[in-house]
């Protein structure tokens, strides 16, 4: 009797292919999971606006605030807040000088962006913005208040000093020159963004250290003693530190996203003890400076220092009412930020063809 096992032959299956592998669209070695988590910081102002907006809402008992009186001087809606145009026009010079500084440090720390947008519609968007803003400024807010404010004759509502929103913002402008290594070193770590050396953003940073007595000297009748005066001011004081919890969280996250987003690679090395050395000396004299700056006022008084509107609880507003009200006067302020320094990368780019050097 035959073996029918043997007799059998064996049919093998042809060998299965491969399933074909989804080609990736990353490249590698691109920085993907700091890249995808760069979104966050889109977020980050987001959150910061609405939650501000509920705990408005909480202490006047509405829902609905844009029809509301919730501006610190008691005169402007949160509408009227939100596009406070002459006050926008005030703070260009503080801000166009921060941007150069924020610009810098970033090039200084990160490769810079691939190209975001063309620089002819950056400058296109920019003017197309800042003519709306103005011409609504002269509209809503009358000749006399753009103008004060313009020529840095005003500082907010019933309150005219020579040297306006500049010298205002002078203690917060020039603490930010330690401040801001100190931000993109722990904005680095959270999205897993090695730092790195470049030479790129020197002269960004150059050239906000040098407007900083040149504004003041032109604002203020030839004179640059307010550079050292507002510093025994504690209205001055109070200001930058609600300067300092507001750029962080409403401004600098948006120009930081597209830098995290997607940057060209480059060969430098990165984390060398040299930045660590640079931030931890910035982190001490920032550390100094802002206590400083948060003592002199709490011993002055805020509830003194501040507005004192009809609708306030007691006739004083609380510190978190002056910081929540505050973040939605500079919702015109990040757009124009965000703008210069978009506008500063691109000509950065065209100026040095993007080299990591």
């Amino acid at each position: 009797m035959k073996n029918e096992n043997a007799d059998t032959v064996k049919e093998e299956s042809p060998p299965l292919s491969p399933r074909p592998q989804r080609e990736s669209k990353i490249p590698a070695g691109s920085g993907a999971p700091a890249r995808r988590s760069a979104g966050w910081l889109l977020a980050v102002p987001v959150i910061v606006y609405l939650l501000s907006y509920l705990y408005l809402a909480f202490y006047h008992g509405k829902v609905w605030l844009f029809g509301t009186i919730v501006h610190e001087g008691g005169t402007y809606t949160l509408l009227q807040t939100v596009f406070y145009a002459s006050h926008f026009l005030g703070h260009i010079p503080s801000l166009t000088v921060i941007a150069f500084l924020f610009t810098g440090f970033c090039l200084r720390f990160f490769a810079p962006p691939e190209r975001q947008f063309a620089v002819h519609r950056l400058w296109i968007a920019l003017a197309g913005f800042l003519t709306v803003c103005t011409a609504g400024s002269f509209v809503f807010f009358g000749t006399a208040d753009t103008v004060d404010f313009i020529l840095q004759q005003k500082q907010g509502i019933n309150n005219p000093v020579q040297g306006g929103s500049w010298n205002l913002h002078l203690p917060s402008t020039l603490s930010l020159f330690f401040f801001m290594p100190v931000y993109l070193f722990c904005a680095a770590a959270v999205f897993r963004k090695p730092l790195a050396n470049f030479r790129n953003g020197a002269r960004f940073i150059a050239a906000a250290a040098m407007l900083v007595p040149i504004i003041t000297v032109l604002f203020n009748r030839g004179s640059a003693a307010p550079l050292w005066e507002v510093w025994t001011d504690a209205r001055y004081l109070a200001h930058s530190v609600r300067e300092l919890a507001t750029f962080p969280l409403t401004y600098f996250p948006i120009p930081l996203y597209f830098f995290f987003r997607q940057s060209i690679q480059s060969n430098t090395n990165t984390n060398t003890p040299r930045n660590a050395v640079y931030v931890v000396i910035a982190a001490v004299l920032f550390a100094a400076l802002f206590l400083y700056q948060v003592i002199i006022p709490l011993g002055a008084g805020i509830g003194q220092l501040a507005y004192k509107p009809t609708f306030a609880e007691n006739g004083e507003l609380h510190v978190l009412y002056l910081l929540t009200s505050h973040y939605f006067e500079h919702v015109l302020d990040t757009v124009y930020f965000t703008l210069v320094c978009l506008l500063l990368i691109e000509l950065f780019r065209l100026k040095s063809g993007a080299r990591t050097t």
